[in-house]
């Protein structure tokens, strides 16, 4: 059955109440400084399936002719909204890479589950496709890449595209962190009075809220990528895929290296010691690494 609206807010709530990660707190000194880089303007974009959303586009002061244009999609369980973290994060990468970081802004699970994100990222790469000339990029260096539920969003917004018959032509794709199995014990979970409140089940409740409590919709190819056909997957372009040792999705993400690579998709990966779940964007251990990274890539990965 549905949630229902007071359902969805409670769970919302009380699963937020936890956020481990706090922007106005967790932000380094020296990162701060980071806004200054770019200029940033918001576009609002008409709704998708029944919800509108935002993006945020953050231009270089240091932009060059023929620039690189890299999509961002935030992370945060697909719950948590946009966070001062990600507006430092994507300042900072347009810096680098001297051009253009547009970031998709999504309808959370607070609000609307699935397909409602993945639609809004589907519908916010055919806008900055259509408007490459107005940023002055260069169509051959467009990229897309997200951490956590934003890398997951990624990689199936990705896949989608291939299987609906119009795939995106990017350049690179990144997965930072994202998961694709979330299937949970439906039954055991709610046994367990208030499980998102617990540390054991919030994963769970991650999936509730992005599911619309449907299990079978977590097998889809618009969650679990990985379920795509081999063929589809095959079409992927460039892929990076990083994470931290001590994320609990190294595991899938290593597999998720493997199965690409096996398919012929140029596959770069690497498991960043001691590093955490959501370290790249929070600017924790490893993320100045990760970062360099990110930038070659993007500035040099063309189709």
């Amino acid at each position: 059955m549905p949630l229902t609206p007071e359902m969805r807010a409670r769970m919302a709530r009380d699963m937020m109440s936890n956020r481990k990660f706090d922007g106005d707190t967790d932000i380094p000194e020296e990162c701060r400084s980071f806004i200054s880089l770019a200029d940033m303007t918001t576009l609002d974009r008409p709704a998708v399936n029944g919800w509108p959303y935002r993006m945020y586009v953050f231009t270089a002061k240091n932009k060059t002719p023929d620039c690189p244009l890299h999509i961002n999609i935030h992370g945060g369980g697909w719950l948590i909204g946009h966070m001062p973290n990600d507006t430092l994060w994507c300042a900072w990468l347009a810096d680098q890479i001297g051009g253009v970081v547009v970031d998709i802004d999504y309808t959370t699970t607070e609000f609307a589950s699935f397909p409602v994100p993945l639609e809004q990222c589907l519908d916010a790469a055919r806008y900055v496709f259509d408007h490459l000339r107005d940023w002055g990029a260069d169509p051959k260096r467009v990229s897309c890449g997200g951490y956590s539920a934003g890398g997951q969003l990624t990689l199936s917004a990705a896949v989608v595209a291939v299987l609906r018959g119009s795939p995106l032509p990017f350049s690179l794709l990144i997965n930072g962190y994202g998961p694709n199995d979330l299937v949970y014990d439906d039954a055991k979970a709610k046994a367990v009075p208030e499980f998102w409140k617990t540390s054991e089940y919030r994963n769970a409740g991650f999936g509730v809220l992005m599911s619309d409590d449907d299990p079978a919709l977590m097998e889809d190819v618009s969650i679990d990528f990985m379920r795509a056909p081999e063929e589809a997957l095959a079409q992927l372009p460039a892929t990076m895929i990083l994470g931290g040792s001590k994320c609990p999705f190294r595991f899938q993400n290593l597999e998720q290296g493997r199965r690409l690579a096996s398919l012929g998709v140029e596959v770069t990966m690497k498991i960043f010691p001691g590093a955490v779940h959501g370290f790249i964007p929070h600017f924790m251990a490893g993320w100045k690494e990760a970062g360099a990274m990110i930038v070659k890539a993007i500035r040099n990965t063309r189709l």
